[in-house]
């Protein structure tokens, strides 16, 4: 988890009517900053975090986590604002970006993956790692542009596969068990190499999650039903990757509840939606669908009252055509058989 976010899930927050305008990042920060856009480049700005660091470079590193700790409050607040004109009281994380996409930039680029102590073992990791990370974004981008894309001309479902392309390339590295795949790479360029993916992850969601907003804001989630079966999912994968602004999908899952309820959406997608907005709102969930890892193994975060009872949780997946919880976690368990 990013230095300063040290939960990732549902800290309260205090009423707070201070904040205005969002932070500003530290002035030394402003070099990787380019049309609004968060470009960690050399990650110099980190070294900070790792023993041996200068005095300027320590006074960086506190600006950077005070920076964070700001911003993230900051977004948490407009978050909680967000929400409540939808008649949603929550108390969101208050240690996560939302739609402050320079602190969700910034908060995932100095996360720096805890098997690195020291400097020289980070920067030799991320400059390995950088052939592998360059030829693979070009490969997303090729991917992208070879789908011709025209905003103007495009159908709802050639807008859609051009979002959900590279949605699905950067989590497919993003996840980790992708990379265990490559050849000829150790475990320290490979944890650069996701961290690297993990911010590129967070760009591609932040394009997705305002065109997802406008089209559910303008058209409802007619065009999609309309496309057919997999271009709803396809619509509904957005929404999901969408944490970054819980208000969002919220209202995404109010429009979907009536077309779920009639048989025109998939009762199984329409509780994983479920599970996600009610965690980031409640810190609770009701059918079992989001997973945490604790002691290196796979278990569902808090449940709502009665969901700790296995059979009363199966009885409720079984309702939205779900399986058994403990089928649902050895699934995803074949992916970390090493454990989490």
């Amino acid at each position: 988890m990013p230095q300063f976010r040290m939960l990732y899930y549902f800290l309260a927050l205090g009423t707070c009517s201070a904040f205005l305008t969002a932070a500003a990042p530290p002035p030394f920060l402003a070099t990787y900053i380019h049309n609004g856009n968060f470009e960690a480049g050399d990650y110099a700005f980190i070294r900070g975090a790792f023993a041996g660091a200068s005095t300027q470079q320590l006074a960086n590193w506190k600006a950077l986590q005070a920076y964070g700790t700001l911003c993230m409050k900051e977004a948490a607040h407009s978050e909680n604002e967000e929400l409540k004109k939808l008649g949603v009281n929550a108390q969101v994380d208050e240690e996560r970006g939302y739609q402050d996409h320079l602190c969700t930039q910034i908060a995932f680029a100095s996360d720096v993956p805890a098997n690195f102590k020291t400097w020289d073992a980070f920067h030799d990791a991320l400059a390995r790692s950088q052939p592998y990370f360059q030829t693979y974004k070009s490969a997303v981008n090729m991917a992208v542009r070879s789908l011709d894309s025209d905003a103007n001309k495009d159908t709802f479902e050639e807008q859609l596969t051009l979002h959900t392309v590279p949605d699905q390339m950067w989590r497919f590295v993003m996840m980790g068990a992708a990379l265990n795949d490559v050849s000829g790479i150790d475990a320290a360029t490979r944890s650069a190499l996701r961290m690297q993916s993990i911010l590129e992850g967070v760009n591609v969601d932040w394009v997705n999650s305002h065109w997802g907003r406008h089209i559910l804001e303008t058209q409802g989630w007619s065009p999609a039903i309309k496309a057919g079966r997999k271009p709803a999912m396809l619509m509904w994968l957005l929404v999901q990757h969408a944490d970054e602004d819980p208000a969002f999908q919220v209202m995404a899952l109010r429009k979907l509840e009536p077309l779920a309820k009639s048989g025109q959406f998939s009762k199984q997608n329409y509780a994983l939606l479920s599970d996600r907005v009610m965690l980031a709102t409640t810190g609770k969930q009701h059918y079992g669908s989001q997973l945490s890892c604790r002691d290196h193994q796979l278990a569902p975060y808090s449940m709502d009252k009665g969901g700790d009872n296995s059979k009363i949780l199966d009885a409720r997946r079984s309702e939205m055509n779900l399986p058994p919880e403990a089928a649902y976690i050895e699934h995803f368990r074949k992916s970390f058989p090493q454990g989490c």
